[in-house]
């Protein structure tokens, strides 16, 4: 029975990954998306047997433009420079040995060989050629990631293979990097235009190998985002330890089309460096941006022994208290490692004009709500809040009364609910013996339920609301709460 393609990629949907490669040979359809399944994402590392059988599959065009996603790590290079240019450089009397082992062994081997690569390499240059060959020739690939730090024993050599996949066609760009090897991916660049990138995601790394020269590839670095001036839309910037990025954020010229900025913090000083390079960025987009997202990290170096949540507070303040971004509508924070008087002052910073904040990472008690409900209720909004994401929390009755009073515009509210209290300031009662098993007190839930049930909110405007969390109460069914959120809240439409 023939099927119209339509049908086939309906019933697709709904079957695993698996199962649909192992169902390749129905038909066309099937084919196709097994194919493209098995090759959107390719990840080369360390230098294999199942590498080579890929690079030899990518030289099909066929297979090749089904690529989307590229992980590079050039460990291969090292692989190939201690296997294949070592044993090129070996005595002629230590090869007559391995020939003379490799003919008594012949009859051994035999039954035990494994099939003839597809591809062979005298050298590491003949391998490197070849991948360049290949990388540059994948014609929708869209996200492109590298990861290169330390393996000193390769010097430059993975430059070349690593900058080989920038193309037209290209639209995200991670590096994890470190910035002794970002120097030489940038030249190697600079022989080539660079695709109109629309995401950048930039984690350095620092080696301290050439600590003079920093400020240099700094400036090389800002060249290259500023030549994306005409596409980039997204820029991600995070570091692995404190250091001082404020002469990139000097140098980087105007990006009109950048709407959206993640950043994350390390906990020591310098943190990101002179609080100007960054107010000057910011301020110089301030008719662009839209989208702002801040967090903290300690992920190394001294970060790990002398974080301290005072100086972070102080870099914050100094930094955000003196920008104004009027276009912006979207503000994340996340509260693990950042101090709560911080954020605050962000969402204070930017009230008048965000509709839309994400605001979690820390439980929050009730006087910390009302103090951030109170900065984006208190002053006059060129938009109302339209949507929050907010907690972990401990949701009473006093905490909905403040939410639907300060809020009432909103329309849409995700809470992360770690447990329900029938009044603000009760202590929630659990009963179990691991976290995973823990249900809350029953007569406690039951108590909020009640106590919900006398409250309406005919002025709240909420629609959609989402009560999530892994440890929210499970002993009342869900119709229960829809049921009880629903009477109180005539406008709501969803609830979750």
């Amino acid at each position: 029975m023939s099927l119209p393609n339509d049908v086939w990629l309906q019933i697709i949907e709904y079957m695993s990954p698996l199962a649909i490669q192992e169902l390749y040979s129905v038909n066309s359809t099937f084919f196709n998306v097994a194919m493209d399944q098995r090759y959107q994402q390719i990840s080369f590392s360390y230098l294999s047997r199942k590498m080579i059988w890929i690079l030899a599959r990518l030289k099909d065009p066929v297979v090749a433009k089904r690529v989307r996603i590229l992980h590079l790590y050039p460990h291969f290079v090292k692989d190939a420079l201690d296997t294949m240019d070592l044993s090129s450089s070996q005595s002629l009397l230590s090869k007559f040995g391995e020939l003379a082992g490799l003919i008594r062994d012949q009859k051994k081997l035999i039954l035990k060989q494994k099939p003839r690569l597809p591809l062979k390499f005298k050298t590491c240059r003949d391998l490197m050629q070849v991948m360049m060959d290949i990388l540059s020739g994948l014609p929708n690939l869209t996200d492109y990631h590298v990861l290169w730090c330390g393996l000193p024993s390769v010097g430059s050599d993975p430059a070349l293979v690593l900058s080989s996949p920038l193309r037209s066609s290209l639209r995200s760009l991670r590096l994890e990097v470190s910035l002794e090897k970002l120097q030489y991916i940038l030249s190697s660049s600079y022989t080539q235009p660079l695709p109109q990138l629309e995401e950048i995601d930039l984690f350095i790394r620092i080696e301290h190998l050439h600590f003079e020269r920093y400020d240099t590839i700094l400036l090389m670095l800002a060249r290259m985002i500023s030549s994306l001036c005409s596409s980039l839309r997204k820029l991600t910037v995070q570091l692995w330890e404190p250091f001082d990025l404020s002469p990139l954020f000097a140098a980087i010229s105007h990006l009109p089309l950048l709407d959206k900025l993640s950043l994350s913090i390390p906990m020591s000083f310098p943190n990101l460096g002179n609080p100007d390079g960054l107010i000057g960025f910011l301020n110089a987009h301030s008719n662009t941006l839209r989208s702002l997202s801040i967090r903290a990290s300690e992920l190394g170096g001294r970060s790990l022994m002398t974080h301290n949540e005072v100086q972070l507070g102080t870099w914050m303040d100094e930094t955000f208290s003196k920008v104004h971004l009027s276009c912006l509508t979207a503000l994340e924070i996340s509260l693990y490692l950042v101090p709560f008087d911080s954020a605050l002052l962000c969402v204070r910073t930017f009230s008048t004009t965000i509709t839309s904040l994400v605001f979690t990472g820390l439980h929050l008690a009730y006087d910390d709500l009302d103090l951030l409900t109170a900065a984006l209720s208190s002053r006059r909004h060129k938009h109302a809040l339209q949507s929050a994401r907010i907690g972990p929390l401990t949701l009473s009755p006093q905490l909905v009364d403040l939410f639907a009073d300060r809020f009432s515009e909103i329309d849409k509210l995700e809470l992360l609910v770690k447990s329900l209290v029938p009044f603000e300031g009760d202590v929630p009662l659990f009963c179990g013996r691991s976290n995973s098993d823990r249900d809350q007190d029953e007569g406690q839930v039951r108590r909020f339920i009640e106590e919900m049930e006398h409250r309406h909110y005919p002025e709240w405007k909420l629609r959609y609301l989402d009560l999530s969390s892994s440890s929210y109460p499970r002993l009342m069914n869900e119709e229960q709460y829809k049921s009880v959120f629903s009477q109180c809240v005539p406008a709501l439409r969803t609830f979750i």
